[in-house]
Order: structure tokens, then sequence, then C-alpha cells
């Protein structure tokens, strides 16, 4: 028998535990309800219950330490292994950049305890994850990480079996980087199909050159129709009146050159009209139809959901097909005010639909997932299909104060644009002049937060609220709804 008062032997007691002694005396039970946190964390990770993995782990490490477990021989992989796996569930699934300073600080925090414990196959795990956080947590946004790099620690990713793998291919989802590309390299070479993550189809939308000049004539005045013939007849009059002048060549030619001098000098004056016509109808015509207008709108939409969803970071489908979203993707589009590049470019026109349409947008889409809304707004340049004055902003849904549209006093500066428009654009309506200054109110729509800060968008304009007077946009009223009921649901829990 040793005399090391270190020494250890283990028997089991009647509780189903396991009793660990000294030689001096001590014993200390690693019972098996200390180890059901782990088993019961390990199956809420499988099954993607990040917050209850959590729970679990740090429930199974705070009973292993008052055993003092972390002096057991036995215990040091288990140990290990909470504690990579605790960081692992904190991720929450989604790439560590779209974590908080204080979770990526206990996430760190379980890796390197997971790696002071020496286990040869968790400290190569969480080598990796530790490299995935420092990659894209601190090198993507141009920060600094402290020691060790990067890639020192993703030499760990060679020495990972499948079943080691797993968990890191699982869990660990978009990162940017190195490390995840070497770890998606990695599972390829040993067959491993990683859990995949519900793909966008692609925007498809139509190419036309021809698309900016077409919008810009949808909002250039048609001139009212100018037929050529007074101004040929009038020429052709004098022309003959010239022609019986030079043929009579006495008194008689003063009255023929009289009236070829008013003639000439009326039909030159409604040939440059016709002419100055010509030019103009060739501006505005042909125009694109409403429909085809919309089409556009709707393909630019989509393609900006996308593009928003990568920068937001989010699978952006809903949960039951696999994504990170509680409802499909809202997009709120409507008219900016007039400001910055765009106030002297702007402009607005009621469709035969008595839609209103406009050669800039300004839109909001939404993702909205369990906790937060994530928001993407920007200045759509419609003759392009492109955005400008991109912004992105995220909100907890208990941030939020209210959502609604109004109705309100037409704004100072939509008031100017329509004046503007109304001296560029006329626009008939059973035979009278439709005068776009002389509409009195805004539909506006709202989101209040509870700083103070609202977003705030132009959804259309009329006497009333109602569809006849809305965007050319069919989706803001469900948007409203939809943010409606999550606010008040997320109100109602807290």
């Amino acid at each position: 028998m040793t005399n090391d008062p270190h020494s250890r032997q283990s028997v089991h007691n009647s509780d189903g535990g396991t009793v660990y002694a000294n030689q001096g005396g001590d014993q200390t039970i690693y019972t098996e309800s200390v180890k059901d946190h782990l088993q019961n964390g390990l199956m809420a990770l499988k099954g993607r219950m990040y917050a209850k993995a959590v729970a679990e782990f740090e429930e199974f490490l705070s009973d292993a330490r008052k055993i003092g477990a972390q002096k057991m021989p036995e215990a040091q992989r288990d140990l290990a292994t909470g504690h990579f796996c605790a960081a692992l569930a904190m991720l929450d699934g989604r790439p560590p950049n779209d974590r908080s300073p204080e979770q990526i600080d206990r996430v760190e925090a379980h890796v390197e305890q997971a790696i002071g414990y020496g286990d040869v196959v968790v400290t190569h795990q969480a080598n990796v994850l530790w490299a995935l956080v420092k990659d894209d947590y601190y090198t993507a946004i141009g920060m600094q990480p402290k020691p060790p790099a990067a890639g020192d620690l993703a030499a760990s990713i060679g020495q990972l079996q499948p079943t080691q793998l797993e968990p890191l291919v699982t869990h660990v989802r978009r990162a940017q980087g190195r490390t995840f590309k070497l770890l998606q390299a990695r599972a390829g070479e040993l067959g491993m199909v990683a859990a995949a993550e519900p793909e966008q189809a692609p925007v498809v939308r139509d190419f036309d050159p021809g698309r900016g000049d077409a919008v810009r004539r949808y909002f250039v005045r048609t001139p009212r129709h100018r037929s050529p013939a007074p101004g040929a007849i009038a020429l052709a009059v004098t022309a003959l009146c010239v022609a019986f002048a030079a043929w009579a060549h006495d008194i008689r030619s003063l009255l023929p050159l009289a009236i070829a001098y008013f003639a000439g000098k009326w039909g030159w004056q409604k040939v440059r009209q016709y002419r100055t016509y010509l030019e103009r109808y060739a501006a505005a015509e042909p125009k694109p139809s409403d429909a085809q207008m919309d089409a556009w709108l709707q393909q630019d939409i989509a393609a900006l959901q996308l593009k928003a969803s990568r920068q937001v970071r989010l699978v952006a489908t809903t949960k039951h097909e696999g994504g990170d979203l509680v409802y499909p993707i809202q997009a709120v589009v409507g008219v900016p005010s007039p400001a910055g590049a765009i106030v002297d470019s702007l402009r607005v026109r009621r469709g035969d639909d008595h839609r209103w349409r406009a050669n800039h947008y300004d839109v909001l889409i939404m993702f909205l997932t369990n906790d937060l809304i994530s928001l993407y707004r920007c200045a759509l340049d419609f003759h392009t299909g492109e955005p400008v004055y991109e912004q992105l902003t995220e909100w907890h849904y208990r941030d939020i104060v209210g959502v609604s549209t109004d109705r309100i006093p037409m704004p100072a500066s939509i008031t100017a644009l329509f004046r503007k428009v109304d001296e560029l654009f006329e626009h008939d309506v059973d035979g009278e002049k439709e005068k776009y200054a002389d509409i009195p109110y805004a539909q506006e729509f709202t989101i209040s937060i509870v700083n103070g800060q609202r977003v705030n968008l132009n959804t259309g304009f009329g006497e009333t609220l109602g569809a006849d007077n809305e965007i050319a946009w069919l989706n803001n009223e469900r948007a409203l709804t939809i943010i409606k009921k999550m606010v008040r649901a997320r109100h109602a829990s807290a």
C-alpha cells in the first residue's frame, strides 16, 4: 500500500454514487446525481435546446466543484467535457460574432478551463472552438485577439475524428475566417454531412438595360396630343401664295405675299411646337405599365431581403423550416421624405390603380426572432434597383412601446415635393386636373422605441386611410399586424 497521503481508493456506496477515499480518511462522493446534469446537458445540446444545455452543464460543474471532483483523476474528462460543451452551447447555434462581449468572455473562460484539464481529446475540441471564436468575433471585425493565435489552435482540427468533430460541425454555423473553412474541409474529408442550413433561393431578376430610362419616363408628363396638320397646311398655303405672287408679278401679288408672310410665320411656329411636342413625347413614352413597375419592385425587395439576411447574419427562414425566424421576413415600403442627395430627384405619381409609386423608396426589412427584431433600412434607387443609405439596427421587443399606422397632416417636405410634381406632371382624373399639393393627409407607419427614437415611413397619401391611398406594395398592413402581435406577446410574457 502506498504511503502517498493523496492516493485514493474507491468503493460504491448504497446511494448509487462512487466513494473516493484517501488514506487520510476524508471521503467524497461523486454521485450519479451530479453526473446526471452532464448527461442532461448533452441531451439538451443534441436537441439544440441551448439555454437548457448551458444551465445543466453549469449546474454539473458547480456541484462537481462542491464535492472536489477537480481533484479526482476519474472525473477530469467529464469536467473538461462540461466546460467545452457549456462554451459550445453558449454560442446558441449562432456565429460567435453575434454574441455580446459578456457572452464571449464566458465562452472563452469555459474554453480555457476545458483546456486546463489536459484531456487530449477535449483539448483539441476546445482549441478548435477557441480558434473559431478568435476568427469570427475578433479578427473578422478588426480586433486583435489575445494569444494563443487562432492559426496555432486550428492545428487541432487534423487531430479530431468524426465523433469528436461532430459537435463543432453541428453547433457552430456561418462563422467567418480560416478556421471555419478548415473545419468544413476536414468534415468533407471524413465524409461527414454537416447539419444543412436552409438555403434561400437565389433571386431571379429581369435584366433590362432600358429600365433606368423606363422608370424616368414613368414620372415624366406625357404632353397632350398635338397634330402636325395645322403647321403643314399653313406652310402649304404659304408656298401657294408665294407661287401665285411669282406668277402674277403685278399688283395682284401684294395680297398673296401678305398672306404668305403671316401664314408662314404662324405655320413655322406650329412646326416648331410640333417638334417640341415630339421631343417631349419621346422623353415620356413609352411608359412602363403599373404592373411592370410593381414587378420590378417585387424583385428589388426580394433581392434586398436576401442581402439584408446576410448582413444581419440570420438564417432567414422560419424555425419550422430550420431557420432563425418566428415569422417570414416582413418588408414595409414607403416614400422617403425629400432630403439629402435625392431631394431634387425624388418623383412620385399615382398610377391608374390609384396607388402611389416613386422613383426612390424608403424600405424597411424586418427579421423577427424569438427575442429580437432586426431592422435593415435603405433608400432604394428604383432606376437601378440598388440600395443606398443602408442602416442596420436591432431591438428587444420590450424596447418597442408602440407600432401603428396613422393619418397625419401632410409633412411640409412632402407638400413641397407635390408642388414640384404638379408643375412637372399633370394627372387627369375625369377631365379635371388632380393637384397633388392639395392632398391633406399622409399615411405613416411608425415603430416607437422606449428611448424616444422613432422609425417611421410615409406609406400613402390621400383624404383617408385606405388601400386606394397606399404605396403600391401590398405587404405593409400585414407587416403591421405581425409586429403588433409579437410585441404584445413579448410584453405579456415579460
